[in-house]
């Protein structure tokens, strides 16, 4: 079962609603990061090198970007060159990254 799984489960049973509504939140933050890591994780790191961060992120080495920290339960990217964000993050790695390798 996977965490996002166990969480909404949680919030499934929760009676005071406004701890349930922060649980959900949670469920979404986690499906997001287990999408990213089962989904589009090994397609990016078949042209990039792709490394897990110790802040739940991952840095992101691209010839053309330079280095790119994604923070998937967020869903943003910050790029270390120009200090900038994008979000939404993965459509941006999807749209630059993996389909125009």
């Amino acid at each position: 079962m996977k965490k996002s799984e166990k969480i909404k489960l949680e919030a499934d049973q929760e009676d005071n609603d406004l701890k349930a509504l922060g649980l959900y939140t949670k469920v979404l933050r986690e499906q997001r990061i287990e999408n990213f890591e089962t989904n589009w994780l090994p397609k990016l790191k078949e042209g990039h090198i792709c490394e897990k961060s110790t802040n739940q992120s991952y840095v992101i080495y691209s010839k053309r970007f330079g280095v790119i920290d994604f923070f998937p339960k967020t869903d943003k990217c910050l790029f270390r060159k120009t200090q900038k964000r994008a979000k939404p993050g993965l459509q941006w790695i999807v749209k630059n990254l993996i389909l125009n390798k």
